[in-house]
């Protein structure tokens, strides 16, 4: 009985030992959480539900966990909002293409296609826009003939 009751509290030392030596979490991040995050992060990426390969999704479970830990992971923001803010960075001229893109059509002469898929490794979306243009008038001379020949 002895060295049961010495054994557990050896045990019980240890624990406290390890939870001491845990760096603390940033505010609004509990460790339990955080771990348990982890944990199913991990266990996606050892049963392949991910699309990544496996020592790709361990590397990035482990980076977003000390991620996790400094308090360093914002996932505030919406993904329309990243879209949207990578669209206005570029030149004014191509970001009313790039919203219609991400928006979809926003005008009567734009079409908005969608194809692939995040786990095929992208969605590629093309938006075309129909414009009418003014037609080129070719005045030919007496005798001659469209394709350049004379009679």
């Amino acid at each position: 009985m002895k060295t049961n009751l010495a054994s557990l509290t050896g045990l019980i030392l240890v624990g406290l030992a390890a939870t001491a030596a845990t760096p603390s979490f940033a505010a609004g991040a509990s460790a339990p959480a955080a771990k348990t995050t982890y944990v199913k992060e991990r266990a996606d990426c050892e049963t392949g539900r991910t699309a990544q390969d496996r020592a790709t999704c361990l590397k990035e479970a482990g980076a977003a966990a000390q991620e996790r830990k400094r308090n360093g992971l914002d996932n505030s923001g919406s993904a329309a909002q990243n879209a949207t803010d990578r669209c206005n960075a570029l030149p004014a001229a191509e970001r009313a293409d790039c919203i219609a893109r991400i928006k979809g059509p926003t005008s009567a002469n734009q079409r908005t296609s969608t194809s692939g898929s995040v786990a095929g490794g992208g969605v590629l979306r093309e938006t075309t826009t129909t414009t009418v243009g003014t037609p080129t008038i070719i005045t030919l001379p007496p005798g001659a003939t469209a394709s350049g020949a004379t009679k």
